[in-house]
């Protein structure tokens, strides 16, 4: 089994990772305010103006497996942004 940060192969079901897999296993249904939180965690220290703001609420109310692969997406950006960043690189090519 691949990290929690994979790349995903297939439509994930949940907003948290590892997205394949139901958190705990079990179940659970994920509104639009998780969807909207699983998003701002993504962006922590990310500023963000009003129209960031009415994005991200419009990207909430979208269906989790949209969600999650951006909030997978994000998450992997800033993981490869810290390694790039540990190894002394400039960023991104």
């Amino acid at each position: 089994m691949r990290g929690p940060l994979a790349p995903l192969e297939r439509a994930p079901v949940s907003v948290r990772a590892p997205f394949v897999a139901f958190p705990g296993g079990r179940y659970r249904r994920e509104l639009a305010p998780e969807r909207r939180a699983a998003l701002l965690t993504a962006l922590e220290g990310v500023e963000l103006g009003a129209y960031d703001e009415q994005v991200l609420e419009w990207l909430a109310g979208q269906g989790v497996p949209v969600v999650a692969v951006v909030v997978s997406l994000l998450l992997r950006v800033r993981k490869a942004a810290a390694h790039q960043a540990r190894r002394g690189g400039g960023g991104f090519r």
